[in-house]
């Protein structure tokens, strides 16, 4: 049966330490696995059963799983009792504690060499883990080992134009395959996704990850396992099927997300363990860019402007001049034009899902 929550397991607390509820303590001959699954969760027990089966069906055995369920759902428990694992530890939130405190709190309690975050509508390919964690024997220095990944739509429909466009995106279409050393600049650049990595558990402080990082935690994890110029390992293969729930999904919250990326980008220029700070100049340039879009789609003219010319001093793009002259419009015009274009992008977007090719059967 899977394992009740434990209290804690900081990066720091010993192995032996005892587990709550039931009080089930590991013995001399007990160790910790290799390998930490973080699964966080809200109410979506259909998918949380192929993200779980993809887990417990890994070529590499040696892991634990970490169920961080942000509703304390009864059928969330009731899947999780259903793969009666004991690998598996179950962990239900009174309240929703948001996203980011709900999967960093799963990560403070893993135990494992190594981390990786499954999220409940994602799942690996069956040697995911092996082929990820096969880079770390032997290697120190190495803090994180990531892969493509596989997009697919809400039914399972693999998205091959979105994936190309992600690879493109994320700078992984031209990446060599092996050992990067330093990665900070591929992890600013966006080539290294959590979604599709595993790291050193401890090469990150889990008590420090701030509050700021909100919604682009998974960026600060990546940026801050690239500092003092550690090494990575990229894997060229698609070994996560990452799911994609459709365009107004995509553009939905986008604010907050960049604003917090801006702001874990600028952290980590200040801190000096990053070396050449160029690549992350150009990758706020970038966010700036698209900032100024989302602001001006809200109305906000003043900071579209501000936004606009902050990329424009950096990295002078069609995209960016473009929102800068919409700024200038008389007030409300350009955040009209910015609407239908929207409108426009969601409508072509949700066209191309509905278009892609269905499931083959041994998906």
């Amino acid at each position: 049966m899977p394992r009740p929550a434990r209290q804690s397991a900081r990066a720091s607390r010993p192995w032996w330490c005892q587990h709550l509820w039931g009080e089930t303590t590991m013995t001399a001959n007990d160790r910790p696995p290799l390998v930490s699954v973080v699964v966080p969760t809200y109410k979506r027990p259909a998918m949380l059963r192929e993200a779980l089966g993809s887990v417990l069906g890994q070529t590499l055995r040696d892991l634990e799983v970490i169920v961080c369920d942000n509703a304390d759902d009864p059928e969330t428990r009731e899947v999780v009792a259903s793969f009666d694992d004991d690998r598996i530890t179950y962990v239900g939130r009174p309240e929703n504690i948001g996203m980011m405190a709900n999967a960093i709190d799963g990560f403070r309690r893993a135990t494992g060499e190594l981390v990786i975050k499954l999220d409940d509508d994602d799942a690996f390919e069956p040697d995911a883990l092996e082929t990820l964690a096969a880079p770390f024997a032997d290697r120190p220095e190495l803090t994180a080992s990531f892969c493509d990944l596989q997009l697919v739509d809400v039914a399972g429909h693999e998205l091959a134009e979105a994936t190309t466009t992600l690879q493109h995106d994320t700078h992984r279409e031209s990446l060599p395959e092996g050992l990067h050393t330093p990665f900070s600049a591929i992890a600013a650049q966006g080539a290294v996704t959590l979604a599709g990595a595993l790291l050193r558990r401890s090469a990150i402080d889990w008590d420090a990850v701030p509050a700021q990082a909100g919604t682009s935690y998974d960026l600060f994890l990546v940026v801050s396992a690239a500092e003092d110029a550690a090494s990575s390992w990229y894997v060229r293969r698609p070994l996560v099927r990452y799911r994609i729930h459709g365009a107004n999904d995509s553009v939905k919250n986008v604010v907050p997300s960049l604003e917090a990326s801006q702001w874990i980008l600028r952290e980590a220029m200040a801190s000096g363990r990053h070396g050449d700070a160029d690549v992350f100049r150009q990758r706020m340039a970038q966010d700036d860019a698209r900032l100024a879009r989302e602001y001006l789609l809200l109305g906000d003219g003043r900071r579209a402007r501000r936004s606009a010319l902050d990329s424009l001093r950096v990295r002078p793009t069609p995209a960016a001049i473009s929102v800068a002259l919409l700024s200038m419009l008389p007030l409300g015009m350009g955040t009209r034009v910015s609407r239908r274009r929207r409108e426009a992008y969601v409508v072509a977007a949700g066209r191309r899902v509905d278009a892609a090719p269905a499931p083959t059967t041994d998906h």
